[in-house]
């Protein structure tokens, strides 16, 4: 069949681009043609404020910071300028992706996720994207694969007035699945009915052709993988510097710059899978990051971050850690790095749920698609 999938691809980092590129493959090894399809932003719809853009009175106020620390800020911005060219000119065109859009919502089969595309309180970037909840498609079925809604949640469809118009759209799809408990309360607070638990593409798919066989950063070290702006707190910097020197590493940063690393490097992908799996230890805040530190059977920490000015990550993180066993991984406060890094990490309880929860998720796909 001819299958079209609208997801979070054009997002630049690392977890998008791999779930992204593992749901593609997966589908394409079930004898599909699979093309990515891109969406119009919409408006905002949610009547909070989840996340805070910065107001222009706090631009101005970092000049001053900007520019007694110029050659941190011009290094800043070679990094963004590298990394985001790279995805642009490089990875894209691994997805069968170029700068121009393809919004035709036209296919066989239309499937949704994963990634967060059910999060329609992204007020500060993509708004409330009708098609992302079943509207505006002409497809002969409708599938979500492992959608998240992020920080959206139940209460907030129900405070914003928005059941009707999330549940009519999910009643157009003949097969929902989800990937955390949040999502699918929210989706079962819209239609009535609970959708089908899965797991994310990068959980289902072998990366094991991919990885670079080469070592990609020499010698022993710390892996750092958090958003640019997030774990830059000085409690945080102190807590893993601390760490990394007391085991003598090297503190490599992938993904987003921060200033504090020893390394910042912009490397594709696969490299990055690479970078994982010869850490010595991984510092994290992400779900991605999460997933990969587990399927490598590395020593890693998560900082799991409720409210704040940048999103919180809790829904998506908490349910991931808790479904796999790995409470322990979970990082509260920075004073407590050290003893959930040394604490061993319970990889055999991870491997022993993910085969049947893989098993599943691929049943699940395998049955939408027929």
């Amino acid at each position: 069949m001819q299958i079209g999938i609208l997801t979070m691809h054009r997002v630049k980092n690392y977890g998008s681009f791999l779930q992204a590129y593992a749901l593609k493959r997966v589908i394409e090894s079930l004898g599909h043609e699979v093309t990515f399809r891109d969406f119009h932003y919409g408006l905002p719809r949610h009547l909070g404020e989840k996340v805070v853009a910065p107001t222009l009175a706090k631009k101005i106020a970092k000049i001053p910071y900007l520019v007694s620390h110029l050659p941190t800020t011009m290094r800043r911005h070679a990094f963004r300028y590298r990394f985001n060219s790279s995805f642009e000119r490089e990875y894209w065109p691994v997805l069968g992706v170029n700068i121009s859009k393809h919004y035709d919502l036209r296919a066989d089969t239309m499937v949704i996720g994963s990634d967060e595309v059910f999060n329609y309180c992204q007020n500060q970037l993509f708004g409330y994207v009708p098609c992302l909840f079943g509207h505006q498609i002409e497809a002969k079925s409708i599938v979500s694969y492992a959608a998240s809604a992020g920080y959206a949640n139940w209460n907030d469809v129900i405070a914003d007035s928005m059941v009707e118009e999330l549940g009519s759209g999910f009643k157009k799809m003949q097969h929902i699945s989800v990937r955390d408990e949040n999502t699918r309360r929210l989706v079962e607070v819209c239609t009535g009915e609970a959708p089908t638990m899965v797991i994310d593409p990068t959980l289902i798919y072998d990366f094991d052709a991919h990885i670079a066989q080469q070592r990609v950063v020499e010698g022993d070290y710390l892996l750092v993988y958090a958003y640019e702006g997030r774990m830059d707190s000085e409690r945080e910097v102190h807590a893993v510097k601390a760490f990394a020197a007391q085991h003598q590493l090297k503190v490599v940063s992938i993904g987003a710059y921060h200033a504090w690393c020893d390394e910042n490097l912009v490397v594709s992908p696969f490299e990055m899978l690479n970078i994982f799996k010869e850490a010595a230890y991984i510092v994290t805040e992400t779900f991605h990051g999460s997933i990969f530190a587990m399927k490598f059977g590395k020593q890693f920490a998560a900082f799991v971050r409720n409210d704040n000015p940048l999103g919180s990550n809790t829904n998506k993180l908490t349910y991931l850690l808790h479904q796999f066993g790995m409470e322990s991984r979970i990082v509260h406060t920075p004073e407590a790095l050290e003893s959930v890094l040394l604490a061993e990490a319970p990889v055999h309880v991870f491997n022993e749920r993910l085969a049947p929860l893989r098993e599943q998720s691929l049943h699940f796909l395998k049955q939408a698609l027929q």
